[in-house]
C-alpha cells in the first residue's frame, strides 16, 4: 500500500518537485524532501503534511558527496527504507554558443545535474538492494533527445543521465530495482526563466525555429506521469526513456 512507501524527492521545493511531493502527500506516501532551497523547500514540507502525509525537509546540495550521504542517511532513520526514489534536482545556466560558455559554468551544470544524479543513485541504490528493490525515476528532458539550440551543455547533461537511467535498467533488474527516465519539454516553470536572458533576438528567432510545436506541460501534468512510471508502470518500463515532449519529438 502507498502509506508504507518511502519516496526521496530531490529538488522538492518548486516546480515539478513541490507538485509531485504534494500529490503523493494526498497518496498517503511517506515523503524525504531534499533541496539546496531551505525556505522554499520548507513550504513544500508544510505543503505535504497539511495533506497528511509524514515527512521530513533535508537541505542539500547535491553535487556535494556529504550532502547526498547525509541525506540517505536521515531518510534511513526517519524511515527506515527507501522504496523510490525522484533524482529530480537540476538546475539550467544562460543559453549560448559551446564556446562562449566558461569552465566554472560547465563545472556547475555537470556538478549538479550529473553528478549530483550519480551520487544519488549511487548511495540510494545500495539502500533499495538492502530492503529487496525499488524504482527510480531520473528527470531527463526533451533535451536527452535533441538539444534546442544554444543549450548544449544541458542537453550534454541530460543524455548522460538518460544513459544512466538504461544502464541502471540493464545492469539492476535481477536485483528488483528498475529506472525510467521522464523527459517533459516545456514545463511552466522558473528553470527556463533566466536560461534565455543571454539570447539576441536573432538567437531567440533560431531558438524558436529549432523548436517543433509542442503541448507546454504543468508541472501536476508531468508528476502525475512520475508517479506512473514509479508505480505501475516500472517494470516494463525499465531502462527507458518516457518522452513527455508535448508533441515536439516523435520517435
Amino acid at each position: 500500500m502507498s502509506e508504507s512507501k518511502v519516496v526521496v524527492i530531490t529538488g522538492s521545493a518548486t516546480g515539478l518537485g513541490r507538485s509531485l511531493a504534494i500529490k503523493m502527500a494526498e497518496q498517503g506516501y511517506r515523503l524525504v524532501l531534499v533541496d539546496f532551497n531551505e525556505a522554499a523547500g520548507a513550504e513544500t514540507l508544510e505543503a505535504a503534511k497539511a495533506h497528511g502525509a509524514e515527512a521530513i525537509f533535508v537541505k542539500a546540495d547535491v553535487s556535494s558527496e556529504a550532502d547526498v550521504q547525509n541525506y540517505v542517511k536521515q531518510a534511513v532513520e526517519a524511515f527506515g527504507k527507501i522504496d523510490m526514489f525522484v533524482n529530480n534536482a537540476g538546475i539550467m545556466i544562460p543559453m549560448r554558443l559551446l564556446h562562449e560558455y566558461e569552465s566554472n559554468e560547465f563545472d556547475r551544470l555537470i556538478g549538479v545535474n550529473f553528478k549530483g544524479a550519480f551520487l544519488g543513485l549511487k548511495y540510494v541504490i545500495p539502500v533499495m538492494i538492502e530492503n529487496g528493490g525499488g524504482s527510480i525515476v531520473n528527470t531527463v528532458s526533451s533535451n536527452s533527445f535533441k538539444p534546442t539550440a544554444y543549450n548544449g551543455l544541458y542537453s550534454a547533461t541530460k543524455h548522460a543521465l538518460a544513459a544512466l537511467t538504461k544502464s541502471i535498467g540493464q545492469d539492476y533488474q535481477d536485483l528488483n530495482v528498475y529506472a525510467v527516465g521522464v523527459a517533459p519539454n516545456t514545463m511552466k516553470t522558473n528553470i527556463g526563466a533566466s536560461a534565455v536572458t543571454t539570447l539576441t533576438e536573432d538567437r531567440l528567432a533560431k531558438l524558436i525555429a529549432s523548436t517543433g510545436p509542442n503541448n507546454a506541460a504543468t508541472p501536476e501534468e508531468i508528476a502525475d506521469v512520475v508517479i506512473f512510471a514509479l508505480t505501475t508502470g516500472a517494470v516494463m518500463l525499465n531502462g527507458t526513456v518516457v518522452n513527455c515532449a508535448g508533441g515536439q519529438i516523435y520517435q
